[in-house]
């Protein structure tokens, strides 16, 4: 999906203030088209959801890939504020980021 690989690519994500008017401007296409998009191929996330699975996977490849990088660094390098990635892993993982590095390297 070229949006999916855009946003990707360009790092897209990362812009804490992304909105799906962004997207919708940059591809020319208008709110029912991203909808019916991301309804067919992100499993009928909405656009928030979507772009917070993204930074996810992002911030969880930098927190297990990067240790010389604190928390905060890799929250605003993944488009969140560090108490938004907090909520988002404690949401997800069940455990803060910090509590997910320790762990990954306990196991790798």
């Amino acid at each position: 999906m070229t949006i999916d690989s855009t946003i990707r690519k360009e790092r897209l994500y990362a812009n804490k203030d992304l909105m799906r008017e962004n997207i919708m401007q940059c591809f020319g296409i208008g709110r029912h088209h991203l909808n019916r998009l991301l309804n067919t191929n992100a499993q009928g996330m909405t656009f928030p959801q979507y772009i917070n699975d993204i930074r996810m996977e992002k911030a969880d490849e930098l927190i297990t890939h990067h240790p010389e990088m604190t928390i905060a660094e890799i929250a605003c390098e993944v488009g969140f504020t560090p108490a938004n990635l907090r909520e988002q892993f404690k949401r997800r993982y069940g455990i803060t980021p910090s509590e997910y590095r320790e762990n990954y390297h306990e196991f790798n």
